[in-house]
């Protein structure tokens, strides 16, 4: 009798709802496609995700091909695990099949997706301020420019895609180099009129006029409008508040040291932190819930100095230290080209001082014949055969790892944790970029003036117009901007990424080993995955791939 019950009050409550209504889903704590941009607060949640996009390319993307490919694959350094490790045989290794070649095709498109995502649903959000709302439009723009920056020079020409994609799509086609190039100007033209000023920044870490800027100056170089690159610079350098910083500063200046130190110690990156050089600062929150941590140049970059034996059998270090940098394992190093050929012509220079570039190490092993000697001047490891990966490089570089001061966790096997936020932008990076504008518009003076803005600074010899060349810029932006720069992005927009390779790369130099770079990979190929699925139209690979 109670099933019947049962029965008929179903039967009943059914035949009393509307069906429509009652078959009807209603989300109360879920985010959709839909509802995920509907108000300045999710607004900035997506914006700020691009932030941290920039931040995982440059220095926390924990793949061992692609981290830090920037740095190995050129003159500067080498990927020094293996002879034949991820990228260091270009010939062999960047091909349309290869992992890291289809790494950054998507990692900076989907920069470009979320940029137009951003763009496509801002109108329809509600602002209490229209100068919130261009802000957001300004960084969503400056993000896709920076994109569609890194695509055209690692690739050539790209699909431009500027609206929001909302369903499958495989009729792709490449854009010119020039029309990706225009279309980065635009964006980055209405990016310098929609930020804020420096000091107008709501906090640490967001972008400013400055940055616009500064990318613009590169733009109008790439584009051969010189003047305007000039302009661009200019406006940075005179205009908008930043100084380079000239005198000791910040949480370590009264320990040893100098200027250009300081510019790497934590604490010290951000305007708030008073530094006026620094222009675009990414963010790394050590210990921070939703803090950016994974910043894994300090363990990269950084020898195996711990795991190294002497010539007497004995081990040199008792373990990772802090005095030497933390638990370096050493996926790439820098070259002999970085270390010290172009220190050959700029003696004095502070950026090469004892304190920013460290050439030996004291072994802390009392067990050790050499304990409280110097390493390498005690000769210490002469004659001792090393496996190539665990090799001492010659070199630990200040601004890579902190010596002396960083959190405890950084130095055990937990080290991937950030211990300092990182440049994306510095002043100094734009005097080099108006100094190359100024060059390839005829006046190699000026471009000299803006170089020994630089070279005055570090207590390095000044030089005359006479002696500004193209390879004397790329040698001063490796003396000041060592793994801040994206070294193969520069090399492969100025056109010298093969000749430099050849040169001093020490896998491809004979150093090492004589790996291959052949003539046409000036620029990489287009992912043959991509070409694949795109079946609707043709995507063009480029030359000889």
């Amino acid at each position: 009798m109670k099933n019947i019950v049962y029965i008929v009050l179903l039967c009943v409550f059914i035949t009393a709802c509307d069906e429509e209504k009652w078959l009807e889903e209603e989300v109360f704590s879920a985010y959709t496609s839909d509802n995920s941009y509907s108000t300045p607060q999710l607004i900035d949640i997506a914006v700020v995700q691009l932030y941290r996009n920039i931040s995982d390319i440059r220095y926390g993307d924990i793949n061992t091909g692609s981290t830090f490919a920037f740095q190995y694959t050129t003159d500067c350094g080498y990927n020094s695990l293996n002879l034949n490790s991820n990228l260091n045989g270009w010939g062999d290794s960047i091909v349309p099949e290869n992992g890291q070649v289809e790494h950054f095709w998507e990692k900076y498109f989907k920069i470009i997706y979320n940029a137009n995502v951003i763009l496509n649903r801002i109108d329809a959000v509600e602002y209490t301020s229209e100068a919130e709302r261009n802000i957001k439009i300004g960084e969503a723009k400056f993000f896709r420019a920076y994109a569609y920056r890194s695509l055209v020079i690692l690739y050539g020409g790209v699909p431009l895609v500027l609206e929001e994609i909302t369903s499958p799509k495989r009729d792709f086609v490449r854009a010119s180099a020039e029309a990706v190039w225009e279309q980065i100007i635009d964006d980055l033209t209405d990016a310098t009129q929609l930020l804020p000023e420096a000091d107008d920044v709501e906090q640490d870490g967001r972008i400013a006029k400055g940055v616009a800027y500064h990318a613009l100056s590169e733009a109008y170089i790439v584009v051969e409008d010189y003047p305007k690159a000039i302009a661009a610079a200019s406006e940075v350098i005179d205009n908008l508040g930043y100084e380079l910083m000239k005198v000791r500063f910040g949480t370590r200046s009264t320990e040893p040291g100098d200027v250009y130190w300081d510019l790497f110690r934590r604490g010290n990156q951000n305007r708030g932190s008073g530094n006026t050089e620094a222009i675009y600062v990414s963010q790394y929150e050590f210990l921070t819930p939703g803090g950016e941590i994974n910043d894994l140049l300090p363990r990269f970059s950084l020898a195996q100095y711990w795991r190294l034996t002497g010539n007497d059998g004995v081990n040199l270090f008792t373990g990772p230290t802090k005095r030497n940098g933390g638990r370096g394992i050493a996926w790439w190093s820098p070259s002999n080209y970085v270390i010290d050929q172009i220190w050959e012509n700029s003696p004095g220079d502070i950026r090469n001082s004892e304190y920013n570039v460290i050439r030996d190490l004291v072994v802390d092993n009392p067990a050790s014949s050499y304990f409280g000697q110097n390493m390498v001047e005690s000769g210490a490891l002469d004659g001792v055969n090393i496996p190539f990966g665990r090799r001492w490089p010659g070199a630990i570089f200040a601004k890579c790892t902190p010596i002396d001061n960083f959190p405890e966790e950084v130095v055990d096997n937990q080290a991937n944790n950030s211990h300092r936020d990182r440049y994306v932008m510095r002043l100094a990076e734009t005097y080099l970029l108006r100094a190359e504008a100024y060059l390839l518009n005829g006046n190699p003076d000026a471009a000299a003036n803006d170089i020994n803005e630089l070279r005055a600074r570090s207590s390095a010899p000044l030089i005359t117009g006479g002696d500004v060349t193209m390879e004397f810029i790329l040698d001063e932006r490796a003396r000041e901007l060592f793994v801040e720069e994206e070294r193969l992005l520069t090399l492969m927009r100025t056109g010298t990424i093969v000749e430099r390779v050849r040169q001093f790369n020490p896998v491809h130099n004979g150093t090492y080993g004589s790996l291959q770079i052949f003539d046409h990979q000036n620029v990489w190929p287009i992912p043959n995955r991509d070409i694949i699925v795109n079946s609707d139209a043709v995507l063009e690979q480029n030359p000889d791939y």
